[in-house]
C-alpha cells in the first residue's frame, strides 16, 4: 500500500506523488491504477517484449543520458 500526497503531470502524462512503506516520494503514473491497464495484463510461462517496446525504452534511456549530460551529471 502507498499514500498519495500529490498529482501532477510531466510530460503530458498523469502521475501520483506517492509515499512508499520505507518513506521514499516517488511518480506513479495513473494509468497504472486504473482497472483498463490491468485488464490487458496476462501471465504467461514464456515473457514477451516486442522490438518496438525495448527500442522506445532504449530512446527514453539514451534522452535521459544526453539531458544528464547537458546538465553536468554524470
Amino acid at each position: 500500500m502507498v499514500e498519495v500526497c500529490g498529482a501532477h503531470c510531466a510530460a503530458g502524462e498523469r502521475a501520483y506523488v506517492v509515499t512508499l512503506v520505507d518513506g521514499t516520494k516517488t511518480h506513479l503514473p495513473a494509468w497504472m491504477t486504473e482497472a483498463e491497464a490491468a485488464r490487458e495484463v496476462a501471465l504467461t510461462d514464456t515473457p514477451f517484449v516486442s522490438v518496438a517496446a525495448l527500442e522506445t525504452v532504449r530512446a527514453l534511456l539514451d534522452q535521459a543520458r544526453r539531458s544528464a549530460k547537458a546538465e553536468g551529471r554524470p
